[in-house]
């Protein structure tokens, strides 16, 4: 079980994950899994040892909150069905697969990959509230599949769940504005389902270093903690925040995730 100092800390990035994701809808694990990096030193933990672990406890642990947002966008018809048919199978392969991967990488494969996804989701935020400035060439229906897998071997590889890419996706293939968010929550439902499987079912093991709880790389005592936490406070901010409380939550997201990067470098 977790100490009493450590259930404190994943409530409090749960509570902190729950609220933004549920404002501004970014990926939950680009907040928590540089949270985690931070303080695990601090209880004589190297993040290092742990990175599998912690990046499939996170992951895990956003599930239900994932589908509780697509089951809200699913009842009010804001999901481009067609567009999940197309690829949510290639993005669910490549969750188990990127899982797979994870766990045989380093932590410096980790950093090129998180590092790059924190890029696509900072451009996220700025950009495509501007989609009429996107221009992309149309692909034939037999890239769908190898595009599904790139987006979920690589987000997996980054300890993401897919939004980003998907958010990218969506506004690449032009969804509609409405429907943008729901298909990227169906997404990231089907990459994190999957992602869960290959992190019960590693390609590698690892060293629990005297800790138990462990469904495969999954603590389950900090996963259940963390989930809890993210669950309800994504319910209590879930359509609150005004324009205002949006755009600081935004710029202070980008600015998290720049020193973030530049920690991991520098570390």
């Amino acid at each position: 079980m977790p100490s009493i100092e450590m259930f404190f800390l994943l409530f409090f990035i749960g509570a902190a994950t729950g609220s933004i994701a549920s404002v501004i809808k970014i990926a939950p694990a680009l907040i928590a899994i540089p949270a985690l990096y931070f303080f695990l030193p601090v209880f004589n933990l190297s993040f290092e040892l742990l990175m599998l672990p912690a990046i499939a406890t996170c992951i895990t642990a956003f599930i239900p909150a994932h589908l509780y947002a697509w089951i809200i966008s699913m009842k009010k018809g804001e999901v481009d069905s067609q567009q999940l048919i197309n690829f949510a199978p290639g993005i669910a392969m490549g969750g188990v697969i990127g899982a797979q991967i994870l766990s045989l990488s380093s932590v410096f494969v980790f950093k090129i990959a998180f590092s790059l996804i924190a890029l696509i989701a900072v451009t996220n935020v700025f950009f495509l509230a501007r989609p009429e400035k996107i221009y992309v060439a149309q692909v034939g229906k037999i890239w769908n599949l190898p595009i599904g897998l790139i987006i979920g071997v690589l987000s997996l590889m980054a300890g993401n769940c897919g939004h980003a890419l998907g958010c990218l996706l969506c506004s690449f293939k032009k969804v509609e504005a409405k429907l943008q968010q729901g298909t990227s929550n169906g997404f990231v439902v089907f990459a994190s389902i999957a992602a869960m499987i290959g992190f019960i079912y590693p390609a590698q093991t690892f060293d629990h270093i005297g800790l138990s709880g462990f469904a495969g790389a999954v603590h389950l005592p900090s996963m259940i903690v963390l989930s809890c936490s993210h669950l309800f406070f994504y319910w209590l901010c879930h359509n609150r925040g005004n324009e205002l409380d949006k755009s600081v939550l935004s710029i202070s997201f980008v600015v998290f995730i720049a020193f973030s990067v530049l920690r991991l470098w520098i570390s």
